[in-house]
């Protein structure tokens, strides 16, 4: 399972990568998830990533901050998935807003998922082999 939330947390870097270095790409893909169906499908992969961080923080490099970083990841998948039932408009104005702040907006956005990721990974890491 450790190497799944490594695996996580390498695409999680990827997506920032994506922010920092073409925000284009994420201010294009903004837009098209924000319906009812897509935010389903971001909450339950919310869900999904936040279950694994909490089953392996026991076994990780930083057990507690990775414990509550899951459980914090798993409130927010809880709350799209509300987001997307109830408040759908409220999550096009949301987008909307993120999209008008530029570039450098996006591309700060890029950088703190890129720091999450990168910080997932540095827990999860594969653990080296002694000689």
């Amino acid at each position: 399972m450790k190497a799944v939330a490594f695996g996580l947390a390498l695409v999680i870097m990827a997506v920032g990568t994506v922010g920092i270095f073409v925000p284009s790409g994420l201010a294009w893909i903004a837009p098209h998830a924000v319906t009812p169906s897509a935010f389903c499908v971001i909450a339950a992969v919310r869900v999904a990533i936040g279950f694994v961080l909490v089953s392996v923080a026991s076994v990780s490099r930083a057990p507690k901050t990775l414990r509550v970083l899951g459980y914090f990841i798993l409130i927010a998948g809880i709350a799209t998935a509300l987001m997307g039932l109830v408040a759908i408009d409220r999550a096009r104005t949301l987008v909307e807003w993120w999209l008008q702040q530029g570039s450098g907006f996006v591309r700060l956005t890029g950088a703190v998922v890129l720091s999450l990721g990168g910080f997932i990974a540095y827990a999860c890491a594969p653990t080296r082999r002694a000689a």
